[in-house]
This record gives structure tokens, sequence and C-alpha cells, in this order.
């Protein structure tokens, strides 16, 4: 078999394998759009998936990358509406929802059209709005955890409201983080002291992310120095641009192990520090 359609032959199998796993998931889960009213008159949705009937143990609170804006709605068929579906937080959702986890995908807040800017996921507005999406969660899930989870871009915002709101996180997970912040892009990372985020916290990067915002060398460094568990990822497949979802960068065909990997460390279980 020549080798390009191999290679598209296993590609194809991955992503059936993927949708299978995620329906066979979301059979046993069932997802609502929850709208948190803002000051001003604005608000901010997010995407709550959890078992039917459950009482999780953790929530993740998850900020996918790019601008955020997901434009969340319900249809009037009953339908949930979401944008960047194949964003490694929305495509794998299903995967981290069981009888003691559900996921919270938050979108943009309304008054902010153009989504999350850098500086916007950088301020203390954005801590304020993500305080009352952490209350609300606490009106429906009393016991609960809430967990920080952002990838790509949204580790702009596990950071700083991973910094701004100590009391709110049982831990903060930042993966595919933007660790070599450049040409004036991620620039409110510069610098950061992750230190100050008081939360146990977990890194997750593939060792051939080709993002050139997100050096896996540089986020070895960022571990290293704060002595923080790292998730090295090795593997899957490449079938969009290095810093799309699909490729390294959004784990791309490693779906299952990775997010198998942060609940375990989430849950105090052994875990995989290397996912190859």
């Amino acid at each position: 078999m020549p080798s390009f359609i191999s290679r598209f032959v296993h590609a194809l199998l991955i992503l059936t394998l993927t949708i299978a796993a995620s329906h066979a998931s979301f059979a046993r889960a069932s997802e609502q759009v929850v709208n948190v009213p803002l000051e001003r008159g604005a608000s901010i949705a997010y995407l709550l998936t959890q078992q039917d009937v459950s009482q999780p143990k953790w929530v993740l609170v998850m900020f996918p990358g790019s601008e955020g804006d997901l434009e969340l709605s319900t249809q009037p068929d009953g339908s949930i509406h979401v944008r960047e579906k194949n964003n490694f937080l929305i495509r794998a959702r299903a995967l981290f929802v069981d009888a003691q986890f559900a996921t919270a995908i938050v979108d943009a807040p309304s008054d902010q059209p153009g989504g999350y800017s850098d500086a916007f996921r950088a301020s203390p507005r954005s801590a304020q709005d993500l305080a009352r999406v952490a209350a609300d969660l606490h009106t429906r899930f009393p016991q609960a955890k809430l967990v920080l989870v952002g990838t790509s871009r949204g580790t702009i915002s596990t950071a700083f409201v991973g910094r701004a709101l100590p009391q709110v996180w049982d831990a903060v997970v930042h993966t595919s983080t933007l660790s070599s912040p450049a040409r004036g892009q991620a620039t409110p990372l510069v610098g950061f002291h992750y230190g100050a985020i008081r939360a146990r916290q977990l890194y997750v990067h593939h060792a051939d992310d080709g993002c050139f915002l997100c050096s896996y060398e540089a986020l070895k460094r960022i571990a290293e120095s704060g002595q923080y568990p790292l998730i090295t990822v090795h593997g899957g497949d490449v079938r969009s641009k290095p810093c799309e979802a699909l490729s390294h960068h959004g784990f791309y065909g490693r779906d299952e192990a990775v997010v198998t990997a942060i609940k375990a460390w989430i849950s105090g279980q052994p875990w995989q520090d290397d996912v190859g």
C-alpha cells in the first residue's frame, strides 16, 4: 500500500475511534448551556457536560485556545451549537466526563464580541467573570472541587485567573502552554511567575509541538524551575498547521491517553508522566 494511502487510512481510523468513543460517552452524559449574568447587563455562558444525575467530585472549568469565542447556544431542536469543535478540550470533553468528573467549557463574555484578546485574558475583569462562573458551579455542585484547565491561548487564562482566584481552584492544568511568547503574541506571559499560583499545578505538552509559541524545551525549563509535574506526550498524527488543533499542538490522535493521565493526576491516582 503506498505510504500516503497508509497515512490517510491511519488518520481516518484515529478519527473514527475518537468519534466512536465520544459518542459512547455522550450516550451517558447530558449537556446544557448555562448563562451567568455579569455587570452592566452582560453575561457569560459555559457548556456544562456531566454524567446523568451525577454529583461529580471534580468540575473541570475549561478555557479553549484561540479567541475562545464559542458562540454557545441551544438550538430550537435542543441541540447545542459550539464553535471550535476541533479544539482539544472541546473535542475530548466527553472523555473527561464520568461519575467523578464534569466539565464546564467557558465562552467569551457577551460584551466581548471579538472573543478573548491576550490582554483581556490577563485582566482583573476576566478573573471577576470566572468568579461568577465558579459561584454558579458551587451552587449546582456544593461538594465539588473546581479545577482550572486551559489549552494553547487558554493558558494565559489559567495563569492569570489561576493566580487571581487562589481560594477557588483545587488545581490548575496548563496544556500546550504558550511557553515561548514571541512576535508580539502571548506577551502577558513574558516572565510570568507561576509560583504565585497557590493551587497545585500540572503541565501537559507534546514533545514535538511545532507551534512557535509553545516550545517544549522552554516548557520543560518552566516545569523544572518550580518542580511542577509534567506529562510529556509523544506520537499521534498531524492533519493541520502546527499551531492548530489537529496536530501535535492539540494532541491529535492521543486524546484518550492524555485525558486518562490528566484525570489520574487530578484525582491523586498513579499517573503517566510520559504518554507514548
